[in-house]
């Protein structure tokens, strides 16, 4: 097959040759390089030196668990993958994707019948623990640190049989997806200051089922 590339002719070099053959063209030309450069710096000092490797689809190097240390309902309706978006939008999460715009910080929700929700989409970094948001969140709805919800208030202060096992099958196909180790799967407080996902959440047994 003839070599499709494009000649010198075509494409960014021809259109800077034909900027610099126009009247006031090379002014243009540099104006808008100056431009360009002022706001290439000006993102780096809000967001990094690498904050353009945030704009490109990413492989996740690990997972974090969490709890939506909340009830199973609020705000008169059930928790779930589209109140905590809503919850996530207030906060100023948002990630623009090809069909939508996620503010859900997590990539799954499981809820306590065991349904699992779908969150951003895998290849999108998360808004879920600082300074770590190249791993996999998951979020299972529910309270369950025994400090924060000692007496059940606030729901069941463990996930339900059906969360785990929901937890376990979602990990499980991660694992084989990504080629994890145990050494890739954490709690978000072993990140943070923070009990999430909770004394109640079983996680040697959640980490030697995913293995097993």
């Amino acid at each position: 097959m003839a070599d499709q590339r494009p000649s010198g002719h075509h494409g960014l070099p021809a259109l800077l040759q034909a900027l610099s053959r126009t009247e006031n063209g090379c002014a243009w030309l540099l104006l808008g390089l100056a431009i360009g450069g002022l706001g290439w710096t000006w993102l780096g000092m809000q967001y990094g030196s690498g904050w353009w490797r945030q704009l490109l689809p990413t492989s996740p190097i690990g997972i974090i668990i969490h709890h939506s240390a909340s009830p199973a309902t609020a705000e008169g309706q059930e928790v779930d993958v589209h109140l905590i978006d809503r919850w996530h939008e207030r906060r100023g999460f948002a990630r623009a994707g090809e069909d939508r715009t996620y503010h859900v910080g997590y990539h799954y929700v499981i809820l306590p019948d065991g349904t699992i929700q779908r969150g951003r989409p895998e290849h999108m970094r998360g808004a879920h623990c600082e300074g770590h948001n190249d791993q996999l969140g998951i979020c299972l709805v529910g309270n369950f640190s025994s400090s924060a919800n000692p007496h059940g208030r606030y729901g069941p202060n463990r996930p339900t049989e059906a969360q785990l096992a929901a937890l376990d099958h979602l990990l499980e196909r991660l694992i084989r997806r990504y080629g994890f180790t145990p050494a890739n799967i954490h709690r978000h407080r072993d990140y943070a200051p923070t009990a999430c996902p909770g004394d109640g959440l079983p996680f040697e047994r959640v980490v030697r089922e995913a293995f097993r």
